[in-house]
C-alpha cells in the first residue's frame, strides 16, 4: 500500500518509457521530451509508484494527484537560492539540496511560481536533483550567467536531464492538481520564502 504523505510526482525524460521495459504508471507533458510519474519518498530512497498502487489510488482516492503535489510543498528540503534582481523580482531560482535528489519537481509548483513570476517565467532542469526557474523579465546578464550555470550542472549532472530552457507551458499540469487545497496554508509559506 502506497503511504499518500509520501507521494510525490517526478519528471523523467520520456525515454524512460520509450526505451522499453518500463510501465510505470504516467503521464504525458505538454514538452514531449518529458513524462510525468510519481514516487513515494521515504527520505534515503525513492520508490517509482507501481501500475498495481497506481491502479488502486485512482479507485479509492479521489485528488491523490494533488495530494501528491501539495507532499513538494511540504517537503522538509524546501531550500531555494536566487540570482539578480530586476524590479522588485529575482531573474532566477534554483531548488537544490543535497538531501533532496527530486527537488525538480518544485518546478511543477505553477500556483505559487506564477505568482512569484506574474510576467511569465522559464523552466530548466539539469540534474533530477535540480529544479531552476527563470524569469521572462531576466536582465540579458543574468541570462547568460543562469545558462552558463545550467551547463555546469547538466555536466555535473547524477541524473542528468537536460542542459535546456524551457517555457513553463511545456510542463503546465491540470490546475485540479496544481493548485493548493483550500484549507492549506502550505502555499502562502511557501510564497514567503521567495520574498527576498
Amino acid at each position: 500500500m502506497v503511504e499518500l504523505t509520501r507521494l510525490q510526482p517526478l519528471i523523467v525524460p520520456a525515454a524512460y518509457y520509450e526505451a522499453g521495459g518500463w510501465d510505470l504508471p504516467h503521464i504525458a507533458l505538454p514538452n514531449q521530451e518529458f513524462i510525468l510519474t510519481w514516487v513515494e519518498d521515504r527520505g534515503d530512497a525513492i520508490t517509482y509508484l507501481t501500475r498495481a498502487a497506481f491502479d488502486e489510488l485512482n479507485a479509492s482516492t479521489i485528488d491523490w494527484q494533488r495530494q501528491a503535489l501539495d507532499n513538494v510543498r511540504q517537503s522538509h528540503y524546501f531550500h531555494r537560492h536566487y540570482g539578480g534582481m530586476t524590479e522588485t523580482q529575482p531573474d532566477w531560482l534554483a531548488f537544490l539540496n543535497d538531501e533532496d535528489v527530486i527537488s525538480s519537481s518544485k518546478v511543477l509548483l505553477q500556483f505559487e511560481l506564477s505568482r512569484v513570476f506574474p510576467k511569465g517565467y522559464y523552466i530548466a532542469i539539469p540534474d533530477r536533483a535540480c529544479g531552476i526557474v527563470v524569469a521572462s523579465h531576466c536582465s540579458e546578464e543574468s541570462l547568460s550567467e543562469v545558462r552558463q550555470m545550467i551547463e555546469r550542472m547538466y555536466a555535473g549532472a547524477t541524473t542528468p536531464m537536460s542542459p535546456k530552457l524551457y517555457p513553463a507551458a511545456d510542463f503546465q499540469l491540470p490546475t485540479s492538481w496544481s493548485d493548493p487545497a483550500k484549507d492549506d496554508s502550505t502555499s502562502a509559506a511557501i510564497l514567503a520564502l521567495f520574498d527576498k
